[in-house]
C-alpha cells in the first residue's frame, strides 16, 4: 500500500531556473541557486534541509552540506568544507563559485519533515547547463 500525496506537502514560493544556463567568463565566476519562501503545509514540521549534486543520469548523490530547520547556518560536509567551490547559506542558496564544463549536475535542495508522525523529504532539484 503507498501513501499518494495530491499536493506537495512543502512549497517553495521562488525557485532558480531550471536548467540554470551558464556561460563560461560571462556568469560563471558565483552562481546563486536560491530556494526562497519555502514552508510546510498545516500538520507538516521541516526538520532539516540539505544540499545534493549528481551527475545527470547517475543514481549516486553527494551531500554538499546540511543543517536542521532550528539553526541558521549549513555545515558543509567534506570535501566541501573549504568553501572554496560551495557555500551554503542559511536562506536555502547554494552558491557556487568558479564553474567549469564539469560544474554540471543536477544540484538538489531537500527539504525533510514530519508528518503524521513520519519523516519524509520532497526535493528541489535544477539542472547547470554550461556553455562555453
Amino acid at each position: 500500500m503507498c501513501d499518494v500525496i495530491s499536493e506537495s506537502a512543502i512549497v517553495c514560493q521562488d525557485k532558480p531556473d531550471d536548467p540554470k544556463i551558464v556561460v563560461l567568463g560571462v556568469n560563471s565566476n558565483a552562481v546563486s541557486l536560491n530556494w526562497k519562501t519555502c514552508g510546510a503545509n498545516a500538520g507538516e514540521i521541516i526538520t532539516d534541509f540539505a544540499f545534493f549534486r549528481q551527475r545527470p543520469g547517475s543514481l549516486a548523490r553527494e551531500q554538499i552540506a546540511s543543517r536542521r530547520a532550528t539553526e541558521g547556518g549549513f555545515t558543509m560536509k567534506a570535501p566541501f568544507q573549504d568553501k572554496k567551490r560551495y557555500d551554503a547559506r542559511a536562506n536555502q542558496e547554494l552558491r557556487i563559485f568558479n564553474v567549469q564544463r564539469n560544474d554540471e549536475y543536477v544540484y538538489t535542495l531537500v527539504i525533510y519533515y514530519r508528518a503524521g508522525g513520519a519523516i519524509r523529504e520532497e526535493s528541489f532539484g535544477v539542472t547547470v547547463d554550461v556553455k562555453g
